[in-house]
């Protein structure tokens, strides 16, 4: 009897190994269906990437992501099926643009524009805050008058009053 233990337990870990394997063999098919769906665009119009379609009866996503699962299940690779399809509709149906050529200068342009941008605004508040020093810096004292000149104006102004 002490020896049908051991081989019970082993059994049953042998069964637990297989069950999470077959268990896993699914998650493995959706996640790499799913980086192929996050880096394509839907083409039904929705301006959606396909696996966020928000068209529950999309007629050009739900056949695309049977195809991409269908493809996927046959062995064909995420990086295959991607070139698969931009060889059918071009990249624009890349939801992000390649890192080389023209979609390199689509990557860089916006932090581009953000550097020019904060040099500006430095430059322009540099500007600023020199202008307001000069600005605060006390007028130098007017020259006295002469006295007579100070004494014709104390006479106006009490004409003034």
């Amino acid at each position: 009897m002490a020896t049908s233990f051991p081989l019970r337990s082993g059994s049953l870990l042998l069964g637990l190994v297989v069950l999470l394997l077959l268990a896993a063999a699914p998650a493995q098919a959706a996640v790499n269906q799913g980086s192929v769906t996050q880096k394509i665009m839907c083409q039904c119009g929705c301006g959606a990437v396909l696996e966020n379609c928000p068209h529950t009866e999309c007629g050009w996503g739900i056949p695309a992501k049977n195809f991409i699962r269908e493809q996927l299940e046959a062995g064909k690779t995420p990086e295959e099926l991607i070139a698969y399809y931009v060889s059918q509709n071009g990249e624009q149906i890349l939801a992000a643009p390649k890192k080389e050529g023209f979609g390199l200068g689509a990557w860089l342009t916006p932090f581009a524009v953000i550097i020019a941008t904060a040099i500006a605004i430095y430059s322009m508040v540099r500007l600023w805050v020199r202008d307001r020093a000069e600005a605060a810096m006390p007028l130098p004292e007017a020259p006295a008058l002469p006295k007579d000149k100070s004494d014709r104006l104390d006479e106006e102004l009490k004409k003034f009053d």
